[in-house]
């Protein structure tokens, strides 16, 4: 009897444990030019990883900066990020409405992404 509580005791917290390694957060946002997969932390108070989708492939871009708009109305952040190539753009997210922009900072360009 001890040996099977102390086998379920040791499945349980192998189970605990895999699950806290698992419990990034992906969100992926289409456009019809591209789409943005943004990773987050175990709790999805911050994005750790930025990738573009590039002829099927995702491509990660280095974060340079962060900026949380909580205090602005709709709430949401901003991250600026870099692509291998030098050219920098803004990722806009907006809470309320579920959706990010992304500026070429270069450009001005801009497109508008949804959840997937």
């Amino acid at each position: 009897m001890k040996r099977t509580i102390i086998a379920l005791f040791v499945l349980a917290a192998m189970f605990v444990l895999s699950q806290a390694v698992q419990a990034q957060s992906y969100f992926t946002y289409d456009g019809k030019d591209f789409s943005v997969l943004l990773t987050c932390n175990t709790d999805n108070s911050q994005v750790i990883k930025v990738e573009f989708s590039e002829n099927g492939k995702w491509v990660g871009f280095d974060i340079l900066d962060y900026t949380s708009l909580e205090n602005v109305e709709g709430g949401g952040f901003a991250y600026t990020v870099k692509d291998g190539a030098g050219k920098k753009f803004l990722v806009d997210y907006y809470r309320t409405q579920d959706y990010i922009k992304v500026v070429n900072l270069d450009t001005n360009d801009e497109w508008t992404l949804n959840r997937r």
